[in-house]
């Protein structure tokens, strides 16, 4: 059985999916996790704060799921799996995936505190950058560059399809991701 505190999150997840930010409040959530208002007060001070927390909970299970098996095969492989994990979360209708989209720039969302948590839950698909920098295939830039330049496009595509502007058979989405991975790439000279 959920505890209180979760029932509390993906209530608020749901609602903010649904109604967006401005649309919710303490008794909304309290009606939809089945709870008393005053409960929630016991989990948060304030919906900043709900808020706040709802972000940490949603970043860390989405890189539980996109980074799962994130150590296995070439660095090729790797990259591939996580920039095709990214692009499925992306294309889902769920409410982790709806909300995200609408705290994701609120000013109290964007804090060290969330930059760090970011940083730490991350750090395989940074480990990962570096490993390709050290072994001399990917572009001496900045982890983060590298993953603006290659794994951003994944969620955008993602989003344009989820929102229903753009449909792409599986074998574009492939497309994608290789050319994703060679944007980032030093090109090989050829041997004469």
């Amino acid at each position: 059985m959920p505890n209180k505190r979760d029932l509390i999150l993906r209530a608020s997840e749901k609602i903010i999916a649904s109604r967006g930010i401005q649309g919710l409040s303490m008794q909304q959530v309290a009606n939809e996790a089945g709870v008393a208002a005053g409960t929630i007060y016991r989990y948060f001070k304030d919906k900043n704060e709900l808020i706040l927390e709802l972000r940490k909970d949603v970043l860390t299970h989405v890189a539980a799921y996109i980074l799962e098996d994130h150590q296995l095969g070439t660095l090729e492989q790797r990259f591939k799996r996580v920039w095709l994990k990214m692009h499925s979360f992306g294309k889902e209708r769920s409410p982790a995936n709806l909300s995200y989209e609408q705290y994701a720039h609120l000013p109290e969302s964007n804090t060290d505190e969330i930059r760090n948590l970011e940083l730490t839950l991350f750090a395989p698909l940074g480990q990962l950058f570096e490993e390709g920098k050290a072994a001399g295939i990917m572009q001496p830039l900045h982890s983060r560059a590298l993953y603006a330049l290659s794994m951003e496009p994944a969620m955008t595509l993602a989003r344009t399809i989820r929102r229903g502007l753009i449909q792409y058979e599986p074998h574009e989405i492939d497309l994608a991701c290789q050319l994703c991975w060679q944007t980032i790439l030093i090109p090989i000279k050829p041997t004469h």
